[in-house]
């Protein structure tokens, strides 16, 4: 996937959970951000931003990096299906229909490979500690509700961790216990729980952002 256009700025505050206050080329602009999690590593004041100019609303810019030092996180949630489809396009999946309303909830992708059907679940991963991705970053009862909709009709939990420095992904048993155990029980009812690692690369005002690798799932014991 390829974005262009970005234009670098600086991270001054988080104005409320979809909006942050940048400075850009010595002006403070306001910005929209994709993403509803915590954050908590990538919220501090002079994190380098890379936004895109937007038709103003409320908002001047829409965000698609903040750097955790040396390491772009993207944070734009509006990219994880997109970014989801090319991976199992290649792996010979065929989507069949997206936003896919189950039991009163919409899933993300509906796929067929050698004649079956499966749902799959889409959510990016932003938080990652000593090489682990963790998920979530903050506790959804939305999560828990899909999982559950995944392992009633079987299929697939599908991970995109947006930062390329993870080696493992677990889920993140201290901020949401019981999406730990829903995801373990998912699993063990024979739900695929799959961790991508996706690579973003910053050159100039482009960003593009590839499929690095898959990395193991390791389950608290709980």
């Amino acid at each position: 996937m390829r974005i262009d256009g970005l234009v670098e700025g600086k991270l001054l505050k988080r104005l409320n959970r979809f909006v942050l206050e940048v400075e850009i080329e010595g002006n403070t602009e306001r910005a929209h951000l994709r993403d509803s999690g915590r954050l908590s590593e990538l919220m501090k004041e002079g994190n380098r931003v890379f936004v895109k100019r937007k038709r103003r609303e409320k908002t001047s810019y829409e965000v698609f990096v903040i750097c955790d030092g040396d390491v772009p996180v993207v944070v734009n949630s509006s990219l994880h299906t997109k970014l989801a489809n090319e991976i199992l396009e290649k792996e010979g999946y065929k989507i069949i229909r997206r936003e896919v309303l189950v039991d009163g909830s919409r899933i993300d992708l509906l796929v067929e490979r050698d004649g079956a059907e499966r749902l799959v679940e889409v959510k990016g991963c932003t938080l990652v500690l000593n090489s682990v991705a963790l998920f979530p970053d903050a506790p959804t009862a939305r999560g828990v509700k899909h999982v559950k909709i995944i392992e009633k009709y079987g299929g697939m939990v599908l991970f995109l961790v947006m930062r390329e420095d993870a080696r493992f992904f677990m889920p993140n048993f201290k901020t949401h216990p019981e999406f730990a155990r829903e995801l373990r029980r998912a699993f063990d009812s024979g739900v695929k729980i799959r961790a991508c690692v996706m690579k973003p690369k910053l050159i100039d005002e482009m960003l593009i952002i590839k499929y690095e690798r898959d990395i193991p799932v390791y389950f608290k014991r709980i």
